[in-house]
């Protein structure tokens, strides 16, 4: 007991004594440069010294969750780079078209004998493919030939080509292409709206992880300054005799651990700040040095989700890639037909309507061209090549492409439904979790209350104190975490519903 009471004393008189210097030193004036010392023109009084404007940074970017998203859809490059893609498919269709555009020709010649004479000739003509397999071409010819009675020549013709089998009506084969490069249009539309929804929900959650990261920041921050006043109350405890020694080391240890992770969360923050900005793109020229101020806060959350089948139901219908899935089967079909054409023979009927006159010059033979009426013709064309070999492998070929397409679709659908299911299984699991995390939050604090309240009339350790903190700590980081998990969460059960766009308000422009 003495000896307790003599080092609480020694104690005492060493503080009076560091305090009693203190105070002196305050007491006296400001040291004087020494003799012949020049202070020189930087070593003024910091009152008369002039105010230096300090250097100014680049302005704070404050982004709200709408905003970012839009700013994204509309400046970020990949999506520049999806939408030429897709109008670059877009133009199949009037490739395709072009085989079905009118082709005008036209040629001359002449030509001369050893006689001295010259002959000569010229045609003109344009001609039609139709869709039904039907060609039309119509001409006009015109020649000279010296040293006949009628030297000059005029004709005129018109004919008709129809296909009856290969390439015919019946099959339908000769909009196969129109159709297929359709359906690649609207494949490539789905595709890229699929693009657009897999960017909203990156940039949502890269604006949730950075809210995320300032909260941790704050927490550990906070968490730090906690210890240090910890740290602080521990020292002069032991100043004035009440703790050891030993317990300096538990508070020093736990201090360092909080400067340690407040440094991880500085990192965490800004590359968080990185990677939002990168998906947001802002129109603010160089905007990586930019500070994000955030204005949207978690709201609370929502209502019971509905039951699973009706987001099943809602995701078959709307996902982007179940779209393109069902647009492949469809193209599939097509191909079906247009291989199948291949296995008919070639069968053309054709019909022929012309009309010639000759005469002296050219403009006498083309007052007679219909002197004598038109000359009708037709006929039918048959080919075939032996064992056609080539075609039914292409067919056979497409059949069996068909029939891929059809499992992968069926597959595609149970991964989809699989998918929705986990992410439903997510929303309601983090919903609940967020109530526990926060009870769970609420208790350490009234433990850390609790152990410091214990720790100052002597009942306790620094260790617990310590230990009591750090739980606290973590309580909090995981009722932080619980509420950012909650929204990405319900942010993946709307992507892998395909609703995310929609709910939203947002519509893809190619």
């Amino acid at each position: 007991m003495n000896r307790t009471l003599a080092r609480r004393r020694l104690a005492a008189a060493v503080s009076a004594f560091f305090l009693l210097a203190s105070l002196g030193a305050a007491a006296q004036p400001a040291a004087q440069p020494a003799a012949g010392y020049d202070a020189g023109p930087d070593r003024t009084d910091a009152a008369a010294r002039p105010a230096v404007a300090p250097e100014a940074g680049p302005p704070v970017l404050s982004l709200s969750l709408r905003e970012a998203v839009l700013s994204a859809l509309e400046n970020n490059p990949s999506v520049a780079a999806r939408r030429l893609a897709a109008r670059g498919v877009e133009t199949g269709q009037r490739l395709e078209r072009g085989a079905f555009d009118p082709q005008l020709s036209a040629g001359i010649r002449g030509s001369r004998d050893s006689g001295g004479g010259a002959a000569g000739s010229g045609e003109a003509g344009v001609s039609l493919n139709l869709p039904t397999g039907t060609l039309v071409s119509a001409g006009a010819s015109a020649a000279r030939t010296p040293g006949a009675a009628a030297d000059s020549s005029v004709g005129l013709d018109v004919t008709v080509t129809q296909s009856l089998l290969r390439g015919g009506p019946v099959q339908g084969a000769g909009l196969v292409g129109i159709r297929m490069a359709r359906l690649d249009a609207f494949s490539s539309r789905h595709e890229f709206r699929g693009f657009a929804e897999s960017l909203v929900f990156s940039v949502e959650s890269a604006y949730w992880a950075r809210y995320l990261a300032e909260r941790q920041l704050e927490i550990y921050r906070e968490s730090l300054r906690l210890a240090l006043q910890h740290l602080d109350n521990t020292r002069r405890r032991i100043q004035v005799g009440v703790l050891p020694e030993l317990d300096l080391a538990a508070a020093e240890v736990e201090a360092a651990l909080r400067r340690e992770a407040l440094i991880g969360a500085e990192g965490r923050a800004e590359t968080a700040r990185l990677q939002l900005l990168q998906l947001a793109s802002p129109r603010t020229g160089d905007f990586w040095d930019a500070p994000v101020e955030l204005t949207d806060r978690p709201a609370e959350p929502e209502p019971r989700l509905d039951e699973v089948k009706a987001h099943v139901e809602l995701g078959l219908r709307s996902r982007a890639d179940l779209a393109q899935a069902r647009l492949a089967r469809e193209k599939g079909e097509l191909e079906v037909v247009r291989t199948r054409n291949g296995l008919l023979p070639r069968l053309d009927f054709f019909i022929a309507l012309g009309a010639a006159a000759y005469d002296q010059d050219f403009g006498s033979a083309a007052e007679r061209v219909f002197d004598r009426g038109p000359r009708l013709s037709g006929g039918l064309t048959f080919s075939f090549p032996l064992g056609n070999n080539a075609a039914a492998a292409r067919a056979e070929k497409a059949a069996a492409s068909r029939a891929q397409a059809d499992e992968a679709l069926r597959n595609l659908e149970r991964l989809a439904e699989l998918e929705i299911r986990t992410a439903y299984v997510a929303v309601e699991r983090s919903r609940s979790q967020i109530a526990a995390v926060a009870e769970t939050s609420r208790l350490q604090e009234e433990k850390l209350k609790a152990e410091t309240e214990k720790y100052s009339v002597g009942r306790s350790t620094s260790y617990a104190v310590s230990l009591a903190g750090r739980d606290l700590l973590e309580a909090r980081l995981g009722e932080a975490q619980a509420v950012v998990g909650y929204l990405t969460a319900l942010l993946a059960l709307y992507r892998a519903e395909g609703t995310l766009l929609q709910r939203r308000g947002i519509e893809p422009v190619i």
